[in-house]
């Protein structure tokens, strides 16, 4: 007689892999009102650090986080992006995408219909 196999997993994915600069600037935009320009989005992340201690690659690592999460591809590996630019290209006001600013201020609570 034979057994049955056990269930599959899906793979784990590490929240490891994403940089908390990602969370950091989703708060920063949400609790500008959604949406602002960079260099308020980049002083409210510096507030956050201590003074003696300043992140001297904050403002490019800043940059850096918000392109890779606002992809112009969205779905990408799956994932829609967080970020966006509603001036388009090259702007440098940032703003959640209505889905993420949706789902934060929710606390992530999802609607069901039907």
């Amino acid at each position: 007689m034979s057994r049955p196999l056990p269930p599959q997993r899906r793979p784990v994915r590490s929240a490891s892999r994403i940089d908390p600069l990602v969370g950091e600037i989703a708060e920063a935009l949400l609790t500008l009102g959604g949406a602002a320009h960079r260099d308020q989005v980049i002083a409210r992340l510096e507030e956050n650090r201590r003074q003696d201690s300043a992140d001297l690659d904050l403002r490019a690592r800043a940059v850096a986080v918000f392109d890779a999460h606002s992809r112009s591809d969205a779905g990408y590996g799956g994932v829609q992006p967080l970020f966006r630019r509603p001036f388009g290209p090259g702007a440098y006001r940032w703003a959640l995408t209505a889905e993420a600013e949706a789902f934060l201020r929710t606390g992530g609570r999802q609607r069901r219909h039907g």
